[in-house]
């Protein structure tokens, strides 16, 4: 016999899968997508182009800003899926963890602890998958750039060069390369294309190409010996980072686990031995001292992730 706890989690996620499908369905069918670019013309969307976050002017307010940078974490990750329904996976992953959390457990706050865990979850892997897409694209781009610099030297306009890229480079910057070909193809400007490129790609590394594309395209110049410099340089810098990674993996290492173990440590404790923190709960000075312990261990964890981001 399936218990009532059992029953209600089972009725509540169905419930709210359901009603997220629903929405989802009725605002990419009857809402209007019209989106304000950068130079303040307004575009509207329909059902054969999908306007994305990258044909948006940035936002002012903090939840425009969040919204847009949730849009870009999920399209920067290289999942074929609509930001609408990453969401939605971030809603099931909070149901599973909080759900199975509250069942094993049967505390409403563990339960909303299980709910964070599961949608800090999928946000890591969001994350894991952008930053190892990045790497991937810096890895290829010195390839990328001898590539054009060899069909600038042989004749080839920065046009023709670029898709030759798209073309023969293959990999995630073929790609790009190739949708900037079609964007040329349909008679879009040579800067706007470049620029929704670096936007696409925000790497330093990426927006030093486009500017220098564009500045070249204005003003002349050898390109070709440019881009062999900057193959150079972007080779050079790769080098140098993995000898700092490899130098610097066994610090790097203990310092995450060492951030990393209170918090596992903390969860770990109020579930097997909860009467330890009834001071903490219930003293004046006991909250005092969590309160300032999470808000150190918050500090730490922000240095420690800018220290990991130097080198980037």
């Amino acid at each position: 016999m399936v218990g009532t706890d059992t029953l209600t989690m089972i009725a509540f996620g169905s419930t709210t899968l359901l009603t997220l499908g629903v929405l989802t369905a009725v605002r990419e069918i009857f809402s209007p997508k019209e989106i304000i670019t950068e130079s303040g013309k307004r575009i509207r969307g329909s059902l054969r182009r999908t306007a994305t976050v990258f044909d948006q002017a940035p936002a002012r307010g903090l939840f425009g800003r969040i919204d847009q940078g949730f849009d870009q974490l999920i399209l920067e990750s290289g999942f074929e899926m609509a930001p609408a329904a990453a969401f939605q996976w971030l809603i099931i992953f909070a149901l599973l963890g909080g759900g199975g959390a509250y069942l094993v457990n049967g505390d409403p706050l563990v339960g909303v602890a299980g709910a964070l865990a599961g949608m800090v979850l999928m946000l890591l892997i969001f994350t894991i998958r952008r930053a190892r897409r990045l790497a991937a694209i810096r890895e290829q781009l010195p390839h990328v750039l001898e590539m054009l610099a060899r069909g600038t030297r042989a004749g080839q306009s920065t046009e023709q060069a670029i898709a030759l890229v798209g073309e023969e480079a293959g990999g995630i910057l073929g790609k790009e390369f190739k949708r900037c070909t079609q964007q040329l193809e349909m008679g879009r400007a040579f800067d706007r294309v470049l620029a929704s490129l670096a936007s696409r790609v925000r790497l330093v590394d990426i927006r030093i190409l486009t500017t220098t594309l564009i500045v070249q395209r204005q003003a002349g110049g050898h390109l070709s010996e440019t881009l062999d410099r900057m193959a150079m340089v972007v080779r050079d810098r790769l080098t140098a980072a993995r000898q700092m990674k490899a130098s610097t993996g066994g610090g790097r290492m203990s310092t995450m686990i060492v951030a990393g173990i209170a918090p596992f440590a903390t969860i770990a404790i109020y579930m097997l031995h909860r009467e330890h923190f009834t001071l903490l709960f219930e003293d004046s000075l006991g909250r005092t001292l969590l309160m300032t312990g999470i808000v150190l261990e918050l500090i730490g964890l922000v240095w420690v992730y800018t220290l990991l981001r130097q080198d980037n």
